[in-house]
């Protein structure tokens, strides 16, 4: 069959109008998940540039916790380092007085002792030359006693013919005579020193056995009074802010042990340490506190602020906080699995807590306190 002139000519009129009419062809596009060749590529998800997505097995895993934000008045806390020590009446020291022989000893270690409790006596002790002297004293003591004895007894028997005069002049020497030889036999008696207790309290470690030698000045027992402590501490300029006339102590030590005291401000010392430029400030510990301190341990003591006062402020616990870039960061549990990055402006800390000056975090958010280590890994991964 032929194709004549006129049926070609409207074939091409009728192609040229559909040309013009239809859009271009658009290139050939995967779907997801499918391979329709070798140029193709998968389309995949865009995540958060704020977000780590974690689901619940690796929560799990990784034992994410979280706690709340809120608000407190931790800001107005500050945290000093001292030492403890014995207050006034709070230790006495027992020297020995005299040069000299232990001849008893009534004290135990870790006992209870009362002021003035007799706690060991010491013998004094004295070289051959004291010991001559203090021989021939003593026998001239004696003869003269002797001596004015026999003069009193012939006076008395011829009273009638002899003066007057020398019979007193033998009674006074009889007298003196016997004052004399009373004083020398007691010498040897008060060479023994009875040692006691100059406060009540408790008997210190000491190591003493009867019969040792001991030296003037030597130091023989330490008696503790664990009521009677008193914590210094060193303040240094920036916290010269916080000891306020209404501020409240807490003191606690620095070994893990639980719990703490409260202390009264006895003195806070307006002479600086020429060494680290720190005032000093002395509390005084409660009575019922001396069990859990002892003479010469370091502590921590919590400056804290007047009861009610103050506005309170955001804080979290210190172990939310991370860093990302050199700036602080929490992560705040939102969706199930998903974990937000905010980043903060922090303020005060007192270790355990940190005040929130700025930064999307608002109270009652879910902030995580562990685990922020593997968020940050995956969310610097990802």
């Amino acid at each position: 069959m032929k194709t004549t002139p006129k049926y070609l000519a409207a074939a091409a009129a009728a192609g040229l109008l559909l040309a013009t009419l239809l859009p271009p062809p658009a290139p050939l596009r995967a779907h997801d998940g499918e391979d329709h060749g070798g140029g193709a590529q998968p389309s995949a998800a865009v995540a958060r540039p704020d977000e780590v997505s974690l689901p619940k097995e690796s929560q799990y895993l990784f034992g994410v916790r979280t706690t709340l934000a809120a608000y407190a008045d931790t800001y107005s806390r500050r945290t000093l380092y001292g030492t403890v020590s014995a207050a006034a009446g709070g230790e006495g020291r027992v020297v020995v007085p005299q040069a000299g022989r232990l001849v008893s000893l009534a004290a135990r270690v870790g006992q209870a002792v009362r002021a003035g409790q007799p706690l060991a006596v010491v013998e004094q002790t004295l070289d051959a030359t004291q010991q001559i002297g203090f021989s021939t004293e003593r026998a001239n003591a004696q003869a003269e006693l002797r001596a004015a004895q026999q003069d009193y007894v012939r006076l008395q028997t011829i009273a009638d013919i002899a003066a007057r005069k020398d019979v007193v002049a033998a009674e006074l020497r009889l007298r003196q005579a016997r004052q004399n030889a009373g004083i020398q036999n007691g010498q040897g008696r008060q060479r023994r020193v009875s040692i006691t207790s100059p406060i009540s309290g408790t008997v210190d470690v000491f190591s003493l056995a009867v019969g040792q030698q001991v030296s003037q000045g030597d130091e023989l027992f330490r008696v503790l009074n664990p009521g009677k402590l008193r914590v210094t501490a060193d303040v240094f300029a920036q916290d010269l802010a916080s000891i306020t006339p209404g501020a409240r102590f807490r003191v606690e030590g620095l070994q893990g042990q639980a719990g703490g005291a409260p202390a009264r401000l006895v003195v806070f010392s307006n002479v600086v340490n020429p060494v680290n430029q720190a005032r000093q400030l002395i509390l005084e510990l409660d009575a019922a506190a001396g069990p859990q301190f002892r003479a010469g341990q370091a502590v921590s003591v919590q400056v804290l602020g007047p009861s009610g006062s103050g506005q309170k402020q955001l804080v979290v616990p210190t172990a939310a906080l991370t860093d990302l870039g050199g700036k602080p960061v929490v992560f705040v549990h939102g969706a199930p699995e998903q974990f937000r990055i905010r980043y903060v402006q922090t303020g005060p800390s007192n270790g355990a807590q940190t005040v929130l000056l700025g930064g999307d975090v608002n109270e009652n958010d879910r902030v995580v306190t562990v685990g922020t280590y593997q968020l940050k890994s995956i969310y610097l991964n990802q």
